[in-house]
């Protein structure tokens, strides 16, 4: 089990980018393997159709016997009585009051917003209807109309009249209702969304781990920098994997800047290929550690931070990946990758100017904190000179706090303060330049607009119509009598026909209003009579004919709001009057966007800006919030001859306005909020990505029992900041849901009474409302109050059915049936309440619609006012968004004072015990050690109490040991020096006694005799006179006079004591000088004990040598001495600094322990390496600043 633990810790994130690419292959199989299921539809078919006609069946008997009717989600009834619809569950199918030849029906329908099926039984005069949606289907398309199959549908399908047998679809009689194949999906899946993701963060994380396990390894790193080029080409070469998915990772609409960068994902390729070479290179650099090389990556950092900054100006000039920090609910998942990847990118700066710094820091010339400041900031200067900036000093600001923090003292605060420092420094700047760059091209896109909008002249359009013009002038049912066209139309269903048949496509992009007039100028569907002439005098008078095709007339200054006049003769009785509107420019009133399809390619980012157009110096269009002065000549007062300026809140973009017509696009100006918003934000995400990494690593690496009590403190008071405003912001979002709700509803029973109010003088003596009587006249006035209340207003009849409209076309183009909602029917007719309201939808549109009855003179309700609110969705998201912006803002700042006071509080809390530990660490035995003074009488104190108890205790117990060792050391020391002074003294003894029997005895030979002994007699005094100055050594080792050495200089003294001997080898490389603090004869006296230890152990060894390396960093000094001898036995080892221990034959066996001793009053470290029969190393430790 600890092996496996210990593999899933070393290949952690091997593992985990595992995970990834499985997941990211699972989604890309499943995308590709989703099959479209025929069965299924056909079961689903089936089942609803059963449910269908045994439902019908149930509300006929409800019917009949006047009970009360059951509801089912998927089903739609519709009851008739004779020909008149008087019941229905749903108001979403376009039907009228009567039956007609489509409807009621059984089987396949076609309505003009969708496909039905339908099964109708009857019983007498009683009809019922129920049916259910296949395929909602629009006669155009935008955002909120769109194909698309009813939730209860779980296949998703279109419904065709032709096909093969195996997609037919039948009924329970086994006929073919319809033919059914799979609907192209609207947007791209989730698995085309995330799978890309998925493989980045695999590649990501195996390269990772490889850098990881090769950061020591030449061959290792070459291999990865080879591996990244070869991946980088197959993804170019293959094509992969953006020939399988469709998402925005591969749109050249969403991101495209040439030919190595075609798409987001291979944006995000090339950038983890760039920035793991350089970390790679970098890696090499390292190991091949050449000083030229280390010097050489002074540049390192500057060529990173080029590349980052590239990087963001390409993706804010080339792409469409929503960045604003002032629309929260347009951050999609690009947003997101793009700032992960951008804190990957700053992260790798800082680890580049980190172990710059580390790599050089042995340089001499690279000591002074000023000096590699310069070094590393003066490739800089490119970008300071070019243009000062925020984004330009940013680099410096880093490279500066890094200086700053290597210098002061490593604990959790410093720690936690530097990374706290860098990530808001980091945040800070990016934010405002982001909003900078943001800012710039939201003025070049207001000018594209503006210029869009001043051509206002369509060729295209003039084109078509010239293609058109001939067929429609001889078009038959436009020369009907006018009585039969208005028994078959209304003007609204008239211009709808017209533009099915002959104005689709590019006049989409107009609002239409088409009449016929007789040779009297009589209209056919209008109450103006003196419409025609009005339109020839305005053309006469106004309009440009077009030089294409003759009857078109452009409007240049919009005269009564046209761009476009049609006078089109039809046949020989007839003229044909079409007015085209621009939709360019937003309408403000009801469904601005519901009604215009794609095909008009209208951009719906105009909705959010204010603009005014001018014509011969005169204000004659404008929308949005920003009040337009009427005259031009104000606005050249302030734009000053420019293109774009700020005047009271909003920055503006005018063209043309030296010529008297004039497009202006003015947005509200960015505010110091915008930029704490987008510091907030990146604050908290990278923060957030921060505290993910840390976490991981504490949790593989078993660090989070390494965790200082101040630091968890301190990420206590963190994770209850976070739940705390993570409740607030719950809590917060319930209540501004709940008010903006009360708000709506407010708004909506205000303009309602309003509107029942300007309503009274029309309807108050009515008995009941007549469309026919009444409906025109209340459809012009419902238009102004349309236009008065911005919103679109309906006036139903006491049956629920519509008399007029503010939108007809609404209708006209079946979006919508012609009658109530029957939840406000039933809460108003049936529940006889006095207000309703209620979220309704049509496609994809939510809206709050409410209803108020219309009480005639008599006291009696005869119809219902109608008002929808469309706008309440973008309003409530605007409120929450604004929300959002505070609540991160207040996070951030409640996060700085949480910061503040956890590490005041954690240093209070955790001082006295970080006392404790200071005094424990500094503890020794027998030293004269000081108690901790802390007067407080909590646990703390309690602590402090015992210990500086137990240092007494520790104190009078060391002077005890102390003396005892002291005794017994002299009691030892007495024992071997009489053992080593007796032993040579009996041979003295022997020798001097038999010199003196041959001196007694006159023998001849005595002279010889002394000169002999002698010698020897005097050399043993000799030796006994050493052994007593090495015990005396031993027994008290005088304190060290420090002095500046240089080490170099002072090894080569040394050596040439050792060099008389020719068959040895001596290796020594001189450096750069090295210096320490040291006493220059105890130093000799080290360095002759273990040279002469060397000697000694190599005398019996073939090609002896010994060699000494030093090796040293901006803190220590390490020696190495190194012999080829004869080794020391693994029984030895443990004994080898032990007094009086020696493995040679003669010697007092004190050296290495004098060597020991000295050592460690220079503050160092001795240690050793020894292998039997291949030799040892001595290892020398010492503190530069000794």
């Amino acid at each position: 089990m600890n092996a496996l633990l210990r593999f899933l810790r070393s290949w952690k994130f091997s593992l985990l980018g595992f995970v990834c690419l499985l997941t990211g292959t699972y989604l890309l199989i499943k995308d590709r393997t989703q099959a479209f299921d025929i069965e299924a539809v056909q079961q689903e078919f089936s089942a609803l159709e059963q449910q269908e006609i045994k439902y019908a069946n149930t509300l006929l008997k409800k019917v009949k016997s006047k009970q009360q009717l059951p509801q089912d989600p998927n089903l739609v009834y519709h009851l008739y009585d004779q020909e008149v619809l008087f019941g229905w569950s749903s108001n979403q199918l376009p039907i009228g009051r009567y039956k007609t030849a489509l409807f009621p029906a059984n089987g396949l329908i076609k309505l003009n917003n969708g496909w039905y099926y339908c099964s109708s039984i009857k019983d007498g005069t009683l009809t019922c209807t129920v049916s259910f949606c296949l395929l909602k289907e629009y006669e155009f398309s935008n955002t909120y109309l769109k194909a698309v199959n009813p939730g209860f549908w779980l296949q998703k399908f279109q419904v065709n009249l032709s096909g093969t047998k195996q997609q037919a679809i039948t009924n329970q009689n086994g006929e073919i209702i319809f033919y059914a194949s799979a609907l192209p999906p609207d947007s791209a899946p989730f698995s085309s969304q995330w799978a890309p993701f998925f493989f980045l963060i695999a590649g990501f994380l195996f390269y990772y781990q490889l850098q990881q396990y090769f950061q020591n390894n030449l061959w290792g790193n070459l291999f990865l920098l080879l591996s990244l080029v070869l991946v980088r080409t197959a993804v170019y070469e293959i094509h992969w994997p953006s020939d399988w998915l469709e998402s925005d990772w591969f749109s050249a609409g969403f991101f495209a800047y040439n030919e190595w960068y075609p798409d987001f994902f291979a944006f995000a390729v090339n950038s983890f290929v760039v920035i793991f070479g350089l970390r790679i290179v970098f890696a090499i650099f390292r190991i091949l550690d050449l000083k030229w090389l280390s010097a050489l990556l002074l540049f390192a950092p500057c060529l990173c931070w080029f590349y980052i900054e590239a990087q963001l100006n390409i993706i804010i000039d080339h792409s469409n990946i929503p960045l604003s920090f002032e629309h929260l609910f347009d951050i999609r998942l690009s947003t997101y990758f793009f700032f992960a990847l951008l804190g990957f990118f700053l992260y790798t700066y800082q680890k580049l100017v980190y172990q710059v710094l580390q790599l050089n820091q042995n340089q001499a010339w690279f000591g002074n904190r000023y000096l590699r400041f310069f070094l590393l900031a003066a490739p800089f200067s490119v970008l300071i000179f070019g243009a000062l900036s925020w984004m330009n000093v940013l680099p410096l600001l880093i490279i500066g706090i890094h200086i700053i923090f290597e210098q002061v003292n490593h604990s959790s605060w410093y720690k936690l303060s530097s990374q706290l420092l860098i990530l808001s420094v980091n945040a800070a700047v990016l934010a405002i330049y982001l909003q900078t760059l943001q800012a710039n091209k939201d003025k070049e896109n207001r000018k594209l607009f503006a210029q869009q909008l001043a051509l206002e002249r369509n060729i295209n359009l003039e084109l078509a119509y010239a293609e058109i013009a001939p067929n429609l002038s001889e078009e038959k049912w436009l020369q009907s009598d006018f009585d039969s066209l208005r028994k078959q139309f209304t003007k609204v269903g008239f211009e709808h026909v017209l533009t099915q048949r002959f104005l689709s496509g590019i006049w989409d992009g107009f609002d239409i209003d088409a009449d016929l007039y007789d040779l009297a100028e009589k209209p056919c569907f209008g109450a103006d009579s003196t419409r025609l002439k009005r339109l020839q005098n305005l053309v006469k008078i106004h309009g440009q004919p077009s030089d294409i095709q003759d009857g078109i007339y452009f409007m240049p200054h919009e005269e009564e709001g046209l761009s476009y006049v049609i006078l089109l003769r039809i046949g020989s009785q007839r003229n044909l009057a079409i007015t085209l509107v621009s939709k360019r420019i937003p309408e403000e009133i009801g469904f601005p966007r519901l009604l215009i399809s794609d095909q008009a390619g209208i951009s719906s980012s105009l909705e959010q800006y204010a603009i005014g157009k001018y014509a011969e110096g005169r204000l004659i269009h404008q929308s949005g919030n920003y009040n337009y002065p009427l005259r031009l000549v104000n606005i050249r007062a302030n734009a000053k001859k420019q293109s774009s300026f700020e005047a009271n809140g909003f920055t503006h973009v005018i063209i043309g306005q030296h010529t008297g017509s004039a497009i202006v696009i003015s947005a509200p100006q960015r505010t110091w909020f915008t930029n704490v918003t987008g510091f907030a934000f990146l604050f908290v995400f990278w923060g957030l990505l921060l505290l993910l990494h840390n976490i991981f690593r504490a949790l593989f690496h078993q660090q989070s029992a390494q965790w200082s009590l101040s630091f968890k403190v301190q990420l206590a008071f963190l994770v209850i900041l976070g739940l705390s405003l993570f409740l607030y912001g719950l809590g917060s979002s319930l209540f501004i849901g709940k008010q903006f709700d009360n708000y709506t509803q407010q708004a909506l029973r205000e303009k309602l009474d309003a509107v029942q109010t300007e309503l009274k003088n029309q309807t108050h003596q009515l008995d009941t409302l007549d469309a026919a009587a009444i409906g025109k006249p209340l459809e012009t006035k419902l238009a102004k109050l349309s236009s008065v209340f911005k919103t679109d207003l309906f006036v139903f009849d006491s049956d629920g059915f519509l008399i007029a409209s503010s939108r007809p076309k609404l209708f006209a183009y079946g979006l919508i049936g012609e009658h109530m909602n029957p939840d406000a029917m039933d809460a108003l007719i049936g529940a006889n309440q006095s207000y309703f309201s209620h979220q309704d939808q049509i496609g994809a549109l939510t809206y709050r619609s409410a209803y108020l009855p219309i009480i005639n003179h008599k006291r009696q309700q005869i119809g219902f006012i109608n008002l929808q609110l469309f706008g309440q969705q973008e309003a409530y998201e605007q409120q929450i968004e604004n929300f959002l912006k505070a609540a991160i803002n207040v996070f951030v700042l409640l996060l700085a004072i949480s910061v503040f006071i956890a590490l005041v509080v954690s240093n209070w809390l955790i001082g006295p015990l970080q006392a404790v530990a200071r005094s424990v660490r500094t503890l020794e035995f027998g030293k004269n050690n000081q108690k901790i003074t802390y007067n407080n009488q909590d646990e703390i104190g309690l602590l402090v109490k015992a210990y500086n108890e137990k240092l007494a205790e520790l104190e009078h117990a060391a002077g005890q040991i102390a003396r005892s060792e002291r005794e017994s050391a002299w009691r030892d020391l007495a024992q071997q020096i009489a053992h080593e002074i007796k032993n040579p003294l009996t041979p003295m003894k022997l020798s001097i006694q038999h010199l003196l029997r041959k001196i007694e005895m006159q023998d001849a030979d005595a002279p010889q005799l002394v000169q002999t002994a002698l010698p020897g007699l005097i050399e043993q005094i000799d030796a006994l006179a050493r052994m007593a100055n090495e015990f005396a050594r031993f027994a008290k080792l005088p304190e060290p006079v420090f002095e500046a050495i240089e080490l170099h200089a002072f090894i080569e003294q040394v050596l040439l004591l050792f060099d008389e001997d020719q068959n040895r080898v001596l290796r020594y490389t001189k450096t750069e000088p090295v210096w320490i603090l040291a006493d220059k004869d105890m130093f000799k006296q080290v360095f002759h004990n273990l040279l002469l230890n060397a000697k000694q152990a190599t005398d019996s060894r073939p090609n002896p040598y010994i060699e000494i390396k030093i090796t040293s960093t901006s803190t220590h000094v390490t020696i190495a001495i190194h012999d080829n001898g004869i080794g020391i036995s693994k029984q030895e080892q443990d004994k080898i600094f032990t007094p009086y221990f020696t493995t040679k034959s003669s010697g007092s066996g004190i050296g290495l322990s004098v060597v020991r001793q000295i050592i460690e009053k220079h503050n160092g470290q001795i240690w050793f390496n020894s292998e039997e029969g291949v030799g040892t190393v001595f290892y020398v430790k010492l503190n530069r600043n000794t």
